[in-house]
């Protein structure tokens, strides 16, 4: 008994980090704008695309399929901050509009891997994995690589936050874009760079989880859905509180597993958020949000 806890506790660090990474991804975008970016899933979706169909179809080196996916990543969410959200706003779209439109993208975008690449999960191979295992708990190098990646980057989006002059625009702008743009910040060119990084944080996370479990057309909802369950449970606006949602919903997830089938880990999710909104409805570690397009 004692052995399935640790062992389900491990597997819950390793989806919690990647949850966290998602998490993150997702909550500089939401923070810094207002905008709920639901389409976020199709960039997450397209960077392990993009990843399969240099490593593998292109036969490219790892390394340099996971270089061109983050690419292709930052285009992409980029090109919908400037193509789709940017317009909208000019023309003072209701919140409604705009997660229609985002919405839109994702099913258009999906619906097109989908017909270009076939339904069928695409694996992405050449990660060196070996099996470990310890004291009875068994985890891979790839998954080991997870946890170190994804709190790394965390760690490094803080540095840059934090220790930059565009990082604390991007601060500033997050907590009032009026103030912001009256001393003189660009929020327009900010919010490209919060749709810059978010999407180059999503790269890494859709690929880690390719090369564990491989890619579906479908694979960007549910990632997009538990990333916004983890940010509003650690509360809207602070990324160590998106961090620590995403590992509360990777350790639930599993825990749950021991005593309820493992078709239930997404109503897990969507329980604590119940929960959270019920009795602390800024989240965790949140302020209360004065404007979000949801």
């Amino acid at each position: 008994m004692l052995e399935l806890f640790a062992q389900l506790t491990v597997n819950g660090l390793v989806s919690g980090s990647l949850f966290a990474l998602l998490a993150i991804s997702f909550g500089v975008i939401l923070g810094t704008t207002r905008t709920f970016h639901f389409a976020h899933g199709i960039v997450y979706t397209a960077a392990a695309y993009g990843a399969y169909a240099f490593a593998e179809g292109l036969s490219l080196p790892l390394w340099l399929g996971v270089v061109l996916a983050v690419v292709i990543a930052v285009l992409l969410g980029v090109g919908i901050e400037v193509f789709v959200y940017q317009p909208l706003r000019r023309l003072y779209a209701s919140p409604l509009t705009v997660l229609i439109a985002s919405l839109g993208v994702l099913i258009i975008v999906e619906n097109a891997i989908a017909i270009f690449f076939s339904t069928d999960a695409k694996i992405i191979s050449g990660f060196p994995s070996r099996l470990i295992v310890l004291g009875g708990v068994a985890f891979t190098t790839l998954h080991l690589s997870t946890v170190l990646v994804s709190w790394a980057l965390f760690f490094i989006l803080l540095l840059y936050l934090y220790g930059t002059k565009t990082g604390k625009a991007m601060r500033g702008v997050a907590t009032s874009p009026e103030m912001a743009e009256i001393v003189g910040i660009d929020t327009r060119r900010v919010f490209v760079g919060a749709f810059a990084i978010g999407s180059a944080l999503a790269a890494p996370a859709a690929i880690l989880y390719t090369l564990d479990k491989g890619a579906t057309p479908d694979m960007g909802v549910t990632a997009v859905l538990m990333a916004a369950i983890a940010v509003i449970v650690g509360g809207v606006g602070s990324l160590p509180g998106a961090a620590l949602g995403g590992m509360m919903i990777g350790l639930a997830r599993n825990w749950g597993i021991w005593l309820v089938p493992s078709e239930w880990q997404s109503a897990i999710a969507f329980g604590i958020l119940l929960l959270v909104i019920l009795f602390r409805p800024t989240g965790l570690f949140g302020v209360k949000l004065r404007k979000a397009e949801v």
